[in-house]
């Protein structure tokens, strides 16, 4: 294991304690259980919100913001307006359908949008009028979602329809509780779900901009990718789930699944990498190899929730060393389920020495310490006993009747 110098900061925070991989029987790997559902923990806070939509109005008609909270500022209202879709901009025409935005604000917080429709367009285009309901979240109501915009999201398509259609010019701030518990997208189990859902993560965790086409589960799908990237990324990214695709929107991640051509087309010769996630093409191998390969391993072994309680921890800047590192370092804690002595010796000597560089390795390191220094006088009193029973028998062996 490689554990070259990092440019990764060391944490002021303290991050929760480690949880290790249960134990196994020498000689086998981990037993792959259903991570089943992830509780999200129960959050409740109150944040700015806007109304998006098209209304007549004694100012005027057409899509604009038509209600807003009093602490939104001007260049906040100027993006969301800017960002938010208009006249048939979601990606399906059923009444049901529903879309997402989501991006941080240059005021550094962060706005999530559900779209849906709302009822019949008052203009001569006809067709159904879009209505964006946007919660705009300080960093610290954010960080209580694990700045996951799924999981706003997830909240804010549970705000009844008839408190979001206050056209009121002015309206109160928005009450967002979110409780529902969300598991693992049923894809990552087939055959080839491990390598799209490695896919999504590997869009994600770079900075360029991107079209991931086909995404199966949309929804829960990224909800459990923002989950395999650190903490300190999410906050920065930006996406569209159900809206069209539109260049102006910048984002850094739009996902779709209709006119794959036509988008295709849009973006030749922009600087947006195209991506069908169910492609049978291999996933990226770059500077953030070791840590999707880490992931893929936690994916087939069914614990991805323990990735999501590591990158929960990494508050500070993570680089693709810094990540290299964690994903070294939570191997080796599984290498050190083991009753090979000659392993565990060599994490012994390993980890003594080992200087960690942040708050997070500090903790993964001291949890390998301590199980390897137990596994080996585990293994050191077997031998004993072992040795004390074979001494026994040649003993009663010696001891035994002659034969006449």
């Amino acid at each position: 294991m490689d554990h070259r110098s990092t440019v990764s900061q060391p944490s002021s925070a303290q991050p929760a304690s480690f949880v290790s991989s249960k134990l196994h029987p020498a000689g086998q790997q981990p037993t792959a259980t259903p991570d089943g559902a992830r509780p999200l923990k129960p959050v409740e806070i109150d944040c700015d919100q806007a109304i998006f939509t098209s209304q007549k109005s004694p100012m005027g008609e057409g899509y604009r913001i038509v209600a807003a909270s009093s602490g939104i500022r001007p260049d906040e209202k100027a993006e969301i307006t800017r960002r938010s879709p208009s006249h048939g901009a979601l990606t399906s025409d059923s009444p049901q359908s529903e879309g997402m935005l989501a991006y941080p604000l240059p005021s550094g917080r962060y706005c999530v949008c559900h779209c849906r429709y709302d009822g019949a367009e008052h203009t001569a285009r006809g067709g159904q009028r879009v209505r964006t309901h946007a919660a705009i979240l300080d960093p610290k109501d954010f960080r209580k979602f694990d700045n996951n915009p799924f999981s706003v999201d997830q909240a804010l398509a549970r705000v009844p329809v008839e408190a979001a259609r206050a056209f009121n010019p002015t309206m109160g701030r928005l009450h967002l509780k979110a409780t529902d518990p969300y598991t693992p997208p049923r894809h990552i189990a087939n055959s080839k779900g491990p390598s799209a859902f490695l896919k999504v993560i590997r869009s994600l965790i770079g900075e360029e901009r991107c079209i991931l086409a086909s995404v199966p589960e949309a929804r829960p799908t990224l909800q459990w990718a923002m989950m395999m990237i650190p903490l300190s990324m999410r906050a920065k990214r930006s996406f569209s789930v159900g809206v069209k695709f539109s260049l102006t929107r910048n984002l850094t991640t739009t996902i779709i699944h209709q006119d794959l051509e036509r988008v295709h087309q849009m973006v030749a010769g922009q600087s947006i990498q195209w991506r069908d996630v169910t492609a049978d093409t291999p996933v990226r191998q770059d500077l953030f190899a070791e840590w999707i390969n880490f992931v893929g391993c936690r994916a087939d072994q069914s614990r991805l929730s323990e990735v999501a309680k590591l990158t929960n921890q990494m508050t500070e800047l993570s680089t693709q060393i810094s990540l290299a590192r964690i994903a070294r370092l939570s191997l080796d804690r599984d290498a050190a389920d083991t009753h090979e002595m000659d392993v565990l010796v060599t994490l012994q000597n390993e980890y003594n020495k080992f200087a960690a560089r942040d708050d997070l390795e500090s903790k993964l390191t001291e949890d390998i310490r301590q199980f390897v220094g137990q596994r080996i006088a585990d293994v050191e009193e077997a031998m004993r006993e072992a040795e004390e029973l074979a001494s026994q028998n040649e003993e009663t062996v010696k001891s035994g009747p002659s034969r006449i």
